[in-house]
């Protein structure tokens, strides 16, 4: 599912997860965007980006801000680049404020014109402990993965014990870092998972691929989103 990401809906996002705050979030929070770039205007993309990027960092609560270009996907990749966008906000009201100043400015409206949101989610850890990004994303060569999903409609109490089983077998595979999951401020669940290098990230794809914990999984989860990057 592909989720075109127009100003009025970053809008009504940005005041959603403001309120959101109040039930299922807690602070610090990270915002995934999973941008895919619009035919022919990677050239756009990266100029605009820039611009909006350097009034992003200006805003108050904008902590670090990363993006990291995808090369896998499932079933396979499409024609258009992909990037991971991964910003880290002090406070969901940081965010909030944020959206509510930029997004009506000619940068925004400029740099959502050149992507597709595959995900655009706020989101903080499940289990409410701190996450540092940089602790375990930190050097050239390393892999990213992000997904947003959720448990397909009747299968809720089949969802959790079937991730927990398959990234039981994630975390045993060689070249692993670390795993963790996310709650997000529209209903839904994110996670992002660390490798050393894209060989050990495909060495284990070709063996969970294998495995019956993973088709349970994925038997049972709805997926927005899902990529793998490259840390640059």
């Amino acid at each position: 599912m592909l989720k075109t990401l127009t100003l009025s809906m970053a809008l009504a996002l940005a005041a959603g997860t403001a309120q959101a705050q109040e039930t299922t979030m807690t602070d610090p929070i990270y915002e995934l965007a999973i941008q895919e770039v619009n035919p022919g205007m990677e050239a756009a993309w990266t100029e605009r980006r820039a611009a909006f990027l350097d009034l992003l960092s200006e805003r108050d609560g904008n902590e670090a801000d990363w993006t990291f270009p995808a090369f896998f996907t499932f079933p396979e990749p499409g024609p258009n680049p992909v990037y991971i966008g991964i910003t880290r906000w002090s406070r969901m009201a940081d965010f909030a404020a944020a959206a509510e100043a930029l997004m009506p400015t000619p940068e925004a409206s400029g740099f959502f014109e050149t992507v597709t949101m595959q995900a655009f989610v706020q989101m903080s850890p499940a289990d409410g402990q701190p996450f540092v990004l940089e602790d375990h994303i930190n050097a050239p060569g390393q892999v990213i993965e992000a997904a947003v999903r959720r448990a397909q409609p009747g299968q809720e109490e089949a969802y959790t014990p079937a991730r927990d089983a398959f990234f039981a077998r994630v975390a045993e595979q060689p070249g692993y870092i670390f795993h963790r999951e996310f709650v997000t401020a529209d209903g839904w669940q994110a996670v992002l998972i660390g490798w050393d290098d894209q060989a050990s990230f495909m060495s284990a794809l070709g063996a969970l691929s294998q495995m019956e914990e993973m088709g349970a999984f994925f038997g049972v989860a709805e997926v927005m989103a899902y990529q793998a990057a490259l840390v640059e």
